[in-house]
């Protein structure tokens, strides 16, 4: 895939995770986790809003981690 395939996949994968409900999210973030792990690989710029998804991803997956732990 060239760098614009990437990007335009990323972009794809973000609308899709966005408007997904919050539980179907995770379908999307490893396919999402590694189209951008393609692009940062090519050192090319990421843009910012893709940056903003992949930290939201991380956040909730850290978050989930979290849910069933006693207090």
């Amino acid at each position: 895939m060239t760098m614009e395939q990437l990007i335009e996949r990323a972009c794809l994968l973000e609308q899709k995770i966005r408007t997904a409900p919050e539980t179907g999210r995770s379908d999307f973030q490893v396919e999402f986790a590694r189209v951008m792990s393609r692009i940062k690989a090519t050192g090319a710029r990421i843009p910012a809003h893709l940056r903003r998804t992949e930290e939201v991803l991380y956040d909730e997956l850290v978050e989930n981690q979290f849910d069933n732990m006693p207090v």
